[in-house]
């Protein structure tokens, strides 16, 4: 296996791929630590462990990592490239059942081409109305510093328009990141997006592994003990098998 690897860097053009692929890859984790101004990050991290306890956290969480956003920390890439995919899926749909839209798929590359320019459109019309939204419930829950609020406890239309313009102008980037990627690195550029937020997780996910097995077994409340990892173990395989038996079929 190591031979391979070292086969593979020894070709300029698949080396330079690969290079610019995990320099842009690089790119994204950095953006996603970065909070939007507004935010008051230990609020928000309070009030996510609260909810945790609901299942709230959790879900967000497993949003997070299935999207490549980052919901509980509002950073600038917090909506990650959900809306793109969303957007994706929509013309998928529509062009099975809309006239015009059947039309352009038929045309080949330039059809292509448009469908893929309205879905760009269609992404930042997404981004705008989720990011609006989700400031929104930033305010409401008390997320934000108060000197970003006005006297009435509003945020104001300035520091809304702004926080809605930086998430949709992230979004909007990540898009054009996966798309650089496909161009200029080793393809499937989306798809390595959300594999970078799930191997950024995993260490953290590990851990979290590790402390509830150690409770259980010392007969502490674990939530994972044995029996439950060997389930979880037996459902890894299967979802690889199924994975690979469907790729290959």
């Amino acid at each position: 296996m190591w031979e391979k690897i070292r086969v593979i860097f020894t070709i300029p053009e698949l080396r330079q791929k690969i290079l610019l692929t995990l320099f842009l890859l690089a790119i994204y984790r950095i953006g996603w630590q970065i909070p939007l101004p507004i935010v008051d990050t230990d609020q928000m991290t309070a009030f996510f462990e609260r909810q945790d306890e609901g299942g709230l956290g959790r879900v967000l969480q497993q949003v997070a990592v299935f999207s490549a956003s980052q919901l509980s920390q509002a950073t600038i890439f917090g909506l990650g490239i959900m809306p793109y995919i969303s957007a994706s899926i929509i013309f998928q749909l529509l062009a099975s059942v809309w006239g015009p839209l059947e039309k352009l798929q038929k045309e080949g590359e330039s059809g292509r081409k448009k469908i893929n320019e309205y879905t760009r459109y269609t992404t930042v019309v997404l981004c705008i109305g989720q990011s609006w939204f989700y400031v929104g419930f930033l305010v409401a829950n008390g997320l934000v510093h108060e000197e970003f609020l006005t006297a009435a406890g509003r945020l104001s239309f300035a520091w809304q328009f702004t926080a809605v313009l930086t998430m949709t102008a992230g979004t909007t980037f990540l898009m054009w990141l996966g798309e650089q990627i496909d161009e200029y690195g080793i393809g499937n550029g989306i798809s390595l997006l959300i594999m970078a937020s799930i191997l950024a997780m995993m260490p953290r996910a590990l851990l979290e592994l590790r402390q509830n097995m150690t409770k259980e077994l010392s007969g502490s409340s674990g939530e994972i003990g044995p029996d439950k990892l060997i389930v979880l173990a037996a459902l890894f395989i299967a979802v690889v098998f199924g994975v690979v038996f469907i790729t290959l079929g």
